[in-house]
C-alpha cells in the first residue's frame, strides 16, 4: 500500500478487495481509493462523472472507490495497529438524529486497510463494527447522535498479501480484528473531530 495526499485529497494505492458504502461503492477489485475534500454547499448533477474527474486530477488508478467531505485533509487522522490501518476524517455538520448549532464541515468517513486475507462476511462485519465504534465515540465525547447524514465506510485487503496464514473469517467486536477496528475507529473520530471543530468545549 501507497498513500498520498494531492489537490486536498487523500490518495491510497494498491491491488485491493474490498467493499464501500460510498457513491461508486459495493463490493468489487480496485486499484485505488480517495476521500476527496469538497467546499461547504458543493453541489453536483452527476457526482459519479465528477469522482471520475477528481481521480483522473490526482492519479487515482481505475477502478476505485471515492469518498467526498467538507473536512479539511489536514484534518485526517491516521491510526495503525499491527495489519490494520485505519484512516478517518470527521466533521458533525448535519448529525443523523439531532441538529446542532455551529458546527461546520461535516461527514465522517472511515477507511480501513488490512494486510490479510478478509472473507466476504468478514468484510462486511467490519463495516458493523466501524459504525459502532463511531457511534461510541460520539457518545464518550458527549453528543447524542451517532453519526451524519453522509456518513461511508470503506473497508480494504491488498490481493498482494493474499497470504492463507492471515485470513480473517469475521469482524465483530468481541475478535481481535474488531478489537483493532474499535480502537482505531474511536481514536480516530475523536482525533478528528477535535481538529476539525476546536471550538468544541467536549472532551
Amino acid at each position: 500500500m501507497k498513500y498520498y495526499t494531492r489537490d486536498s485529497t487523500l490518495v491510497i494505492l494498491g491491488e485491493f478487495e474490498g467493499l464501500s458504502t460510498g457513491i461508486n461503492g459495493g463490493r468489487k477489485y480496485i486499484e485505488s481509493i480517495f476521500n476527496h475534500e469538497i467546499k461547504t454547499g458543493f453541489e453536483h448533477k452527476n457526482p459519479l462523472q465528477y469522482m471520475d474527474d477528481v481521480a483522473d486530477s490526482v492519479n487515482a488508478r481505475q477502478p476505485y472507490f471515492g469518498l467526498m467531505t467538507a473536512v479539511s485533509m489536514d484534518n485526517l487522522c491516521i491510526n495503525t495497529d499491527d495489519y490494520l490501518t485505519t484512516f478517518v476524517t470527521a466533521g458533525i455538520t448535519h448529525p443523523s438524529i439531532y441538529r446542532l448549532n455551529n458546527y461546520n464541515p461535516g461527514t465522517i468517513n472511515i477507511i480501513h486497510i488490512v494486510d490479510g486475507l478478509l472473507s466476504e462476511g468478514a468484510m462486511a462485519g467490519a463495516i458493523i463494527t466501524a459504525t459502532e465504534a463511531k457511534g461510541l465515540a460520539l457518545l464518550e465525547m458527549g453528543y447524542d447522535f451517532l453519526g451524519t447524514t453522509t456518513d461511508a465506510v470503506i473497508v480494504a485487503y491488498q490481493k498482494q498479501n493474499e497470504n492463507p496464514d492471515s485470513y480473517i473469517e469475521y469482524a465483530g467486536s468481541y475478535t481481535e480484528f474488531g478489537e483493532k477496528i474499535t480502537n482505531t475507529v474511536i481514536k480516530g473520530v475523536k482525533e478528528g473531530i477535535k481538529k476539525t471543530h476546536p471550538e468544541s468545549l467536549l472532551p
